[in-house]
């Protein structure tokens, strides 16, 4: 019986510090010299073997936190020092022993930790330790099993990274070391499931760069508290996006009904394949003969949309597996996301999948598009949806709806595949990015979500995919609940936000915070390649624009490196003698110049050719007084640097700004309305980038 299975037995929920550090060192984490003394005579026998200074602190299976009951005596130098501290000590309630340890020196602390989430599963924490662990809460986590990569990324994540450096005559902390114990504490939580949490507290940096675990407290699974989950793997998606036959179970003959749109949609996009239509009133509509039940249609099928009322949706789907359609698309909402009452409907829905093991999308979904196939779902009238390469996954019925409106009507861009998750009762995330990731049409995979719903599942496939594809994600829904109830730091700080933020820099999967983001980002994928780097340049028509995009540079993490001298000299060139020309580019006193057109082409080719420069982003005036340029000289040098993204923004006359739009972007060149806005998505895909290339 190893000492958890002896706590356990004990009726123990902690081990004791002693036990806890015990349970370390047998995973190579370095640990504190020290020994047990059961009264105040054999502590001065052990501190006296250990060497002065020593610590001496109350030991007992209740005492988790000693330092609230004055539980620890620092710095003792002498053995009648510990005889007295000692005798104190164990006088506190609780109190069964005394832990003698040697009196680390050095004054850099630090915190790490280990936390089984009932979603994440075991989790990993590093961050500023000590006193002000709580208060300053800079701290990282990353998902087990961790590599020494993702431990090195922990370090470098957290704002007081420097702790980690050379520090007022102390060496800096040894790094190989530092990360083997960020990988050993999750070896840990993968080995022991009955291990809830570690809290390291801290863990000090010696002067000579060595860390040790100077305070450690772990803590067990009570009785009845329920294991993580594991889950299996997900069969094939191809039907929902590759239909031979296609079902729309609740078809409808009035228009504007969902039922209705929904054959418009699919009629819109040229569908190939076989559509049937179910309506108990049979008939026709909109050409094509109606079946009056599920059971009346031909054998085949391999995919239903069923568009009926919740309380209808369970017999329909069982109908459904029944003549062996495999795979359906629930659109209805009216379930767990409203009541009990739907709540319990879903729960039937779920028994139906599970006793027939038919794939099911939804339910609450508005649909999916699959532009590869000319197919879709979705019941928001839409029309024809124009084909590109970038595929969105959506746990929001709001994308294959109206913001895709928006993207048709306002942009310039396509998509490849769409998946409204919805209630995710069978499909989920996981699901989806492992299709995505293996489909050919998909270059790129932009995703929101509010929740994930098999965490080590989806980190396990997406970091496979983020070194192969961008993948970019808006997630929302954090929440600081439970936070306050837990014993030790690493679960008090565990967020599930930060839980989440650490699993998507672990995955390679690039976040984003803003809405808009998910339409700039995919049109900026659409049209242009990703950067080599992060390495910009950028030509405006202000100095005050220079000053502030600069700035905003800085704070994206985007360089502005200085230019080549021939980059230079042919800027110089084109330029009065009174400007000095470097990155960024005040161009327009060679577009007053020159002209317009003259100004801003050979200033964006002199930067185009720089080997120093990844992208360059443009900031054209348009006004009728200054001139108007032919546009088209933006789209020739696109086409000669096809390696470089070319963003453009205006200022000026918002009509020549539409117009340019409207002819640079169907010839595949990204414009932005907003200055800021061609900045922020290079970061996005600078970041993407990065995380493409990252080490293993």
């Amino acid at each position: 019986m190893n000492m958890i299975e002896k706590a356990l037995a004990e009726g123990r929920s902690t081990l004791s510090e002693h036990e806890s550090k015990q349970l370390l060192s047998s995973f190579g984490i370095p640990v504190t010299n020290e020994t047990i003394a059961r009264d105040a005579v054999e502590a001065v026998s052990s501190a006296a073997a250990i060497g002065f200074p020593v610590v001496l602190k109350a030991s007992g299976a209740s005492l988790s936190h000693k330092t609230e009951v004055a539980g620890v005596a620092l710095n003792l130098r002498t053995e009648d020092e510990v005889r007295k501290e000692g005798e104190r000590l164990l006088k506190i309630p609780g109190c069964e022993a005394l832990l003698v340890q040697e009196m680390v020196k050095g004054g850099r602390e630090i915190v790490c930790g280990l936390l089984r989430d009932t979603q994440f599963g075991p989790c990993v924490m590093f961050g500023i330790g000590g006193i002000l662990t709580e208060v300053l809460e800079d701290i990282a986590f990353r998902i087990a099993p961790l590599t020494l990569s993702d431990a090195r990324d922990m370090v470098a994540e957290i704002r007081g990274k420097k702790i980690v450096e050379p520090f007022r005559g102390e060496g800096a902390a040894d790094m190989d070391q530092l990360c083997q114990i960020l990988v050993a504490l999750g070896e840990i939580g993968i080995k022991y499931d009955d291990v809830l949490e570690i809290d390291i507290n801290p863990l000090k940096i010696r002067p000579n760069g060595k860390v040790v675990a100077v305070d450690a407290l772990a803590v067990l699974r009570a009785a009845g508290h329920p294991p993580v989950i594991s889950s299996t793997m997900r069969g094939k998606l191809g039907p929902f996006f590759e239909p031979a036959g296609v079902a729309i179970i609740g078809a409808s003959a009035t228009p504007h009904k969902p039922g209705n749109d929904i054959i418009k949609n699919i009629l819109a996009n040229g569908y190939a394949g076989e559509l049937f239509l179910v309506n108990p009133k049979g008939g026709e509509i909109l050409g094509f003969p109606v079946h009056t039940s599920i059971a009346a249609l031909p054998e085949g099928i391999d995919l239903a949309v069923i568009i009926l009322p919740a309380k209808d949706t369970p017999g329909a789907l069982r109908e459904c597996a029944a003549k062996g359609i495999s795979h359906v698309v629930l659109s209805a909402g009216g379930f767990a996301e409203v009541d009990e009452s739907g709540a319990g409907i879903q729960h039937d829905l779920i028994d139906i999948i599970k006793e027939s093991g038919v794939r099911v999308m939804g339910p609450n979904t508005s649909g999916h598009i699959s532009t590869p196939h000319r197919f879709t779902s979705t019941f928001f009238p839409l029309g024809r949806i124009r084909s590109g390469k970038v595929s969105y996954v959506a746990q929001t019925g709001n994308f294959a709806t109206h913001t895709m409106k928006h993207i048709l009507t306002a942009e310039h861009f396509g998509v490849s595949r769409v998946f409204g998750l919805g209630n995710k009762i069978d499909i989920d995330e996981s699901d989806a990015l492992q299709y995505l990731a293996e489909d050919p049409y998909t270059s790129a995979i932009i995703m929101y979500l509010e929740s994930i719903k098999r965490p080590g599942r989806f980190l396990e496939i997406a970091g496979e995919v983020t070194r192969l594809k961008p993948v970019i994600i808006l997630k929302s829904g954090a929440t600081e609940a439970g936070r306050h109830a837990a014993v030790a730091h690493t679960a008090a700080m565990a967020a599930e936000d930060r839980l989440i933020d650490g699993l998507l820099r672990q995955a390679g999967i690039v976040r984003i915070w803003n809405y808009t983001h998910l339409i700039l980002a995919g049109k900026a994928l659409s049209m242009a390649p990703l950067p080599k780097g992060k390495r910009i340049s950028f030509l405006a028509p202000s100095g005050a624009m220079l000053v502030s995009l600069a700035d905003l540079c800085i704070r994206l993490g985007l360089e502005m490196p200085d230019l080549t001298p021939q980059a230079r000299g042919r800027l110089q060139e084109i330029s009065p003698p009174f400007i000095r020309m470097r990155n960024p580019v005040d161009i327009w006193a060679a577009a007053s110049v020159s002209g317009v057109e003259f100004g801003y082409r050979e200033g964006m080719e002199a930067v185009l050719k720089d080997p120093n420069i990844d992208a360059v982003v443009t900031v054209l005036m348009l006004t009728q007084d200054t001139g108007i340029p032919s546009f088209n000289f933006m789209v020739d040098l696109a086409r000669r640097y096809p390696e470089k993204p070319i963003f453009v923004t205006f200022s000026g006359d918002k009509h020549f700004e539409d117009e340019c739009k409207a002819y640079i972007e169907p010839l595949g060149v990204a414009s932005f309305t907003y200055i800021e806005q061609p900045f922020e998505v290079l970061s996005i895909l600078s970041r993407c980038v990065q995380a493409m290339n990252r080490p293993r």
